[in-house]
Order: structure tokens, then sequence, then C-alpha cells
């Protein structure tokens, strides 16, 4: 009892998530109440063909865009395997998990009541919204071709319809042991990859691509054969009583093979019965049973017993015209609820005029999805929750702050939030505190032109799709020691995250973003941070035309794959101006790398191409190590380092076409190439690895002759980088303008003992 008053309580979360849907799931239970009229009157409506196919694929095109893709209201396997999970070994049902679910808690209801009276079939074929998708796209099939293009026989067919049980199966079982391992099985369905509108890796878009145009060239192949959830729908007509309403047949139909060859889902056999667990209740079959110009036992009787039949199902001309404009206003009520975003209002807070609202959350309760909340100037102590599809807009950079907590949490998608200051007054932070904090499944948010000052953590977002961070300026608390400040902005699962023209100082890192594909960062300038980015498994990326001045490391870009890095600009890190980090089939072009302990650092990074970077006055200029190979690496200019290359590997390496400041042969041909190689790892680099103090010789002519006795007369013979046709000229013309313009950065010596790192070089540091 106490359970249940928790669960009905004024304050539970699934009540709150009620109020903020009320009218969409008004205009939901609105919907499928129409089409439980549908079926109950479908015995009439089948006498009109024309207006029940007009009927159906209305429902159809609501099931696909407004329950689909606006509502997500698309089941999954998982919905069943989680009751069934939960009942057999914690012998409860999660009703909770339902309720937090509106539209699917009463989908289920409708499942639960049209399975049991009908079959798979309504749902299936009616209300499913990938199911939807596809069935139009077959009726566009059909208005071309009159067949299907290809039709498995019934033998087939009934074998083939076994395998979704197996796929069920495996699924179920496999949640007892590793529920989260029976999810991932789950992506067998492409519903996800629908409800997200195609926004996910490609592999899962070639899926549903592939799987969508499989089931329009065979009648919807994956709903017969593939589908889990189909499957354990259908397992209820293994009971032969059940549906409870069963199709109309004559004793004839078991001679007649009309029924049998329309029926593209192949739910009728050679004898004339109907298969529940493949109908998809298109009624087609109810059409022909009240055809007296195609049925044959309505054409064979005789007069008087056709007259019979008919007054037996005559419609209701008043009924059914009353039924129709029950579903047609139905469909109506739900494009209108729908639309009804469009018709937006503005509301203005402002805390000097009496009479209006005087707080952001007041007019936030009082507003409606599409609506614009202009906040005019002022100070506004408080913590806001936006619940709607709102644009909040401040006039004048209005503040927005408190002593702790988060400042801002967004949780519903499409939210706007520009023109604000957003601060913490006080020194009590706590760790966790989060000036805006966006929720999982906030898609499309946009925060822009902001000011986020004396924040712990400044922009958070968990699994968003298409978050969007541009021209915001986020410091973060400067007297703190730089580990115990939070991330400016922290990205978790983010995918195709938009991030430019922002600053960013002060921070722990900059920016934080783990498991985030596709994402663009580009722009955006960074300063006084441990890290100023750092990625961890972020595939797909745009790092490009950044600036990061003075951090401990620039930019850490790791765990990466067909990603771009490039022209950016890194200059006076501590420790890595570019970290490169097991990257692979990535490019790295155009950079500026200028003062840092170490300019480039690939660890575990190959099949890159790294050109036309200018790596200049580092302490080292680039550090290849830990099976970093295969590398496109030319066109890049290595200027006033003090150690050019640092190249730890198992063999030679070609690296033709760089420019080398400290070349020492010539071109007598004219080319523009060295006629003599270039090489790293020499004795001359060990001297100065070992004893610092030695570049003060750097232009001794003893240092050069120990260079060319070298060739002559190896003395150790290291794996090396060879550059076979270094430039005689640098690939970039303004070299010493940059190098002026930044001459108060000064690279910082190495981390620990410089002899561990002659002979082991490598490391963080």
């Amino acid at each position: 009892m106490e359970h249940l008053g928790d669960l009905f309580g004024e304050d539970a979360i699934w009540l709150m998530i009620w109020r903020q849907k009320i009218y969409h799931i008004a205009a939901f239970v609105l919907f499928l109440l129409a089409l439980t009229i549908v079926m109950f009157a479908k015995d009439r409506l089948s006498k009109k063909a024309k207006l029940l196919s007009v009927v159906r694929y209305g429902f159809l095109l609501t099931a696909f865009i407004y329950i689909g893709l606006a509502l997500k209201a698309q089941p999954t396997t998982a919905n069943l395997v989680i009751p069934i999970n939960s009942l057999l070994t914690e012998h409860q049902f999660p009703i909770e998990t339902f309720l937090m679910e509106p539209f699917l808690f009463f989908t289920f209801l409708f499942i639960g009541l049209s399975v049991v009276l009908w079959g798979r079939g309504v749902f299936c074929g009616w209300l499913c919204p990938y199911g939807a998708m596809v069935e139009l796209l077959n009726g566009i099939v059909k208005a071309v071709r009159s067949k299907p293009l290809f039709r498995l026989s019934q033998r087939i067919h009934g074998r083939l319809l076994n395998v979704r049980y197996f796929v069920l199966f495996i699924i179920i079982g496999i949640s007892f042991y590793n529920f989260i391992l029976s999810e991932y099985l789950t992506e067998v369905e492409p519903f996800r990859t629908f409800v997200l509108k195609l926004n996910r890796q490609w592999y899962f878009v070639a899926y549903f691509v592939f799987l969508t145009i499989g089931s329009t060239l065979l009648y919807r192949s994956f709903c017969q054969y593939l589908c889990p959830l189909g499957a354990g729908l259908s397992s209820v007509s293994f009971l032969r009583w059940l549906p409870l309403i069963k199709l109309k047949r004559y004793a004839l139909c078991s001679k007649c093979k009309i029924c049998y060859k329309d029926c593209m889902a192949g739910a009728i056999t050679a004898e004339g019965a109907i298969d529940a667990r493949s109908c998809l209740y298109c009624l087609d079959c109810q059409v022909n049973y009240r055809d007296e110009a195609r049925c044959p036992a309505l054409i064979k009787h005789s007069k008087e017993k056709r007259a019979e039949v008919v007054n037996e199902t005559k419609p209701d001309l008043t009924n059914m015209t009353v039924t129709s404009a029950l579903a047609m206003l139905a469909v109506l009520l739900i494009c209108a609820t729908a639309s009804a975003k469009t018709l937006s209002k503005t509301l203005i807070v402002d805390d000097k005029t009496p009479g209006g609202y005087t707080t952001i959350s007041a007019a936030i309760k009082d507003s409606k999805d599409g609506d614009t909340i202009e906040v005019r100037g002022g100070r506004y102590e408080e913590h806001i929750k936006i619940d709607k599809e709102l644009n909040l807009k401040g006039i004048n950079n209005p503040a927005i702050f408190a002593k702790k907590g988060h400042l801002v949490v967004i949780t519903s998608p499409g939210v706007t939030l520009e023109g604000f200051t957003l601060t913490y007054d006080g020194a009590g932070h706590d760790p966790d505190d989060t000036a805006i904090a966006i929720a999982k499944y906030a898609d499309d948010v946009v925060i822009k032109n902001n000011k986020l000052v004396n924040t712990m953590f400044g922009i958070r977002n968990l699994e968003g799709i298409n978050i969007r961070i541009i021209n915001n300026t986020i410091s973060g608390i400067e007297k703190f020691d730089e580990n115990n400040r939070g991330n400016c902005m922290s990205f978790t699962g983010t995918f195709k995250a938009y991030i430019k023209g922002n600053t960013f100082s002060n921070c722990r890192d900059a920016m934080y973003l783990e498991v985030c594909h596709n994402a663009t960062v580009e722009d955006n300038h960074i300063t006084k941070s441990r890290y100023a980015i750092h990625t961890m498994w972020v595939d797909n990326g745009n790092f490009n035309d950044n600036v990061v001045l003075g951090n401990l490391v620039g930019m850490a870009i790791m765990y990466t794959k067909n990603s771009r890095i490039n022209r950016n600009l890194s200059v006076g890190n501590k420790t890595h101006g570019l970290l490169i980090n097991q990257t692979v089939h990535s490019e790295i072009i155009g950079n500026t790398v200028i003062s840092n302990t170490k300019g480039m650092f690939l660890y575990n990074s190959i099949e890159n191409t790294i050109e036309s970077n200018l790596i200049m006055n580092n302490n080292m200029g680039l550090h290849n190590w830990g099976g970093s190979e295969d590398n496109r690496i030319s066109k890049n200019s290595f200027i006033r380092n003090e150690v050019q290359v640092k190249y730890v590997s198992s063999r030679n390496q070609e690296w033709d076409n760089n420019y080398w400041s400290d070349y020492l042969g010539w071109d007598l041909s004219g080319t523009g190439k060295g006629d003599v190689p270039y090489e790293s790892n020499t004795v001359v680099d060990h001297i100065f690895w070992r004893y610092p103090m030695a570049k003060l010789l750097f232009a001794s002519p003893s240092l050069h002759v120990l260079k060319m006795l070298e060739k002559q007369f190896p003395i150790i013979n290291v794996p090396k980088v060879i550059d076979s046709k270094p430039s005689m000229l640098p690939f970039h013309a303004q070299w010493k303008e940059l190098l002026d313009k930044y001459a108060n950065y000064v690279p910082a010596k190495y981390y620990g003992d410089v002899e561990k790192l002659a002979n082991m070089p490598g490391g963080m540091y």
C-alpha cells in the first residue's frame, strides 16, 4: 500500500510527465478510440471498399507521421522483455516503467484488447508506426504494379514465419543472463533508427534502408519473418479460440482461390482458412466477402439466398455516417493538436514591471509548446526547468543566478536558450553544480549567445541528438586548482553535437566529449584549462579552426576514427599541443603548433594523413611512438624545435617532402628538394636528449661534422624517420611573423627525469 501511495501520490514523476503531455495524450487516446470504433464497424466498412481504403490510409498516415515521428510512440520488443523479466525474477509487474511513457502505456492497453478480440493484425496493420510506413510504401508499389515484385510459396512462407519466434526466444532468454545484451539484440528491429529519423551511425541507417527496401520487394518481409515484437503478439493466436472476433468466411472459401491469391501477407491458406499469425488485417478478404460481382459464393447462391445474405449484412447508413464522422473527427483532432504549437505566443518576463511575469518559472508554467519567453534585463534568483518546446530569449542580458544547484534543466526537445548570463552567487559550490543540464531525450536544443560565469560545470548532456552550442562564453572557477574544477562543457553519448564560436577559460576540461559521434567542434577559443579539447571514442568528428592557448594540454583526440583535425592553432600549452592517441583513418592537416612542450604526439595511431602542419619552437616537435606507423606525413614545416622528431618504432618510416630547419643538405639540381635524405634519431639527437645544455652548440661545426660522420660510419643503428625529398623552403611563408606574434610563449620543459625520457620516450609527459 505504501508503494501504491508513492506511485499515485501527487508528486509522482509519471504524473508530472502526463501533465506536461496532456494534450498529446488526449489526442492519442482519441486516435485509439477511433481505431477501436473502426474495428467494430469493419463489417459495414468492408461493404464500401473505397471508403475503407480512405479510412485505412488515413490511419496509416497518422500512425507514421504523428505517432511515430512526432510522439516517438513506437513499441519495441524491449517493452515485452521488461515485464517478462520482472515478473519471473522479481515477481512484480513494472507498472512505473510503463506509466513513465504514457503513449506506450495506452498502446499496450490497446494491444492487450485488440490481440484478444481481433489478433495481432490490428496493431501491426494499422497502428505500428514503422509498419504503417512500410504499408504506405507498399501501397505506392501496388498502385504502380498490381502484384508484389516477389512472392514466396505457402510452404516456404510457413517455415520462415518461425524465424521471428526464434529471434524472440533468443532475446528473452539472454535477458535473464544479461539484460543490457538483450537490449543490444533488440537492434534487430529498425524501430529506434526510425523514430530517431535516421540520426544514427551509418550502419544502423544502412540496416534500416536494407530492411525497408526488402519489405517493399517482398511484402512486409521484416514484419512477417523477423520482427520479434510481431512474434510476441502473434503467439496468442496459437490458442485456437483466439481471436474472439474472427474474420468471416463462406464454406465455399475452401475451394475458391481468389482471396488466397490476393493476400500479399500470405495469411490465407490454400484451403481458404485465415492464419491469424500472419494476418495484417488489411480487410481485403472482407471486401471480397461482400463483393457480389466477385465472390463466387454470392454469385452461386440463388437470388433469394443472396438477398437474405445482403439483408443480414445491410449497413445502417445512419450509423455508418456517424462512425465515419467519428473516425475522421479523431484524425482531424490529432492533426489540429499536432499543429497547435504553430499558434505560438510571446510571454514577457520583467522583474521591474508589476502585474506581469516577474519570474521565468511562472512564465514557463503558463506557456505551451512553441511559445517564446522574452526576459527583459534584471537578475532572477531561481532554478529553472524547461519542460516544453520553448524559445527563451534574454533581452539586455538578464542574469539567472543561485548559490548552488543546477541553474537551468532542459527536459524537452526543441528548446532554445539565448542571451542570458548564468552565474553562481557565492563560493559554496557543490561538485555537481551545473549551469545548464540538458536531459536525455531533450534533442534539438540550441544554447547560443550566453555567458556562463563562475560555474563548476557549464553545460552537460547525456545522449542527446543535434545539440547546438554556439557563441557562448563559459568560464570556470579560477581560484580552484584545475583538477578540482568542473568541465566547462561535458557531453556523453551525444549524436551530432555542434559546438562553434565559443570561448572557454579556467575549466578542468573546456570540452569533454565521450562516445559523441559525428560531432562538429569549430572556431572555439580556449585558455587556462587542463585539457582544452578532450575526446574519447568520438568517431566521424570535425575538430577544425580552434584556438587553444596556454593550457596544460591543447587538443587530446583519443580513440577516434574517420575524423578531421584541421587548421587548429595550439600555442604555449605546458605539455602537448596536439595529442593524437589511437586515432586511425583521420586527417590532421593545416594545424599550427607553436611553443608547446611536445608539439604533436602520435601514439598507436595509424593510416592517418598528416600534412601541411607548422610545428615550430616546441621542446619536441613530433613524438611518434607506440606503433604509430603507415601514416602519410608530408608538406609539414618543422622549424626550430629543440628536438625535431622523436621516433620510436620497429622499422624505418618514409616521411617525404617535409621542411626541416636543421637540414644540412643541399640542392645542386635546383628542384627545391634536398639531394641527400634527412634522418631523425641521430647521435646528435641523443646528445640533445641526454644533455639539454648541448643545444648551445647547435650551430657548432663539430656537431655538423658528427652528423656527417654518422652517415658514413653509423655509430647507432636505430629505426629512423627518413625524408628522401626534404624541402629546401618552408611550406609556411608566414612562420617568422607567427614566431614573433607568439614570442611571449616559451615551451615548458619535460616533466620528470630527462634521462628517463632519452631511454623511454613517451608517457603522458
